[in-house]
């Protein structure tokens, strides 16, 4: 357990230095990872859960590598729909002639 731990923060300052967590494809072509994929993901099961674990293990290093979601502009107030008007009664249709 001790070295699952030891993996996980290693990794975790990794990715917090680097702004971001990476993707499993983005991780195995750098260049200056601290570990091999295999080895990083081996103890954890699966790249997701490297993921969920770092952000519930070091809370620190997570937003050190999520930056903070920029506020989106409020929506437009929707302009009021006019009142829909009555419906004109339809005209009675001539019947068809038969032939």
């Amino acid at each position: 357990m001790a070295n699952k731990k030891a993996q996980l923060k290693q990794l975790a300052d990794y990715f917090a230095e680097k702004g971001k967590f990476m993707s499993a494809a983005e991780y195995k072509a750098a260049d200056d990872v601290p570990m091999r994929f295999t080895i990083a993901k081996r103890p954890f099961g699966s790249w997701s859960r490297v993921g969920s674990m770092i952000r519930t293990n070091f809370p620190e290093q997570w937003e050190a590598m999520s930056p903070a979601p920029e506020e989106a502009p409020a929506p437009a107030p929707k302009p009021k729909a006019e009142p829909k008007k009555a419906a004109a009664p339809k005209a009675a249709k001539a019947p068809k002639a038969k032939k």
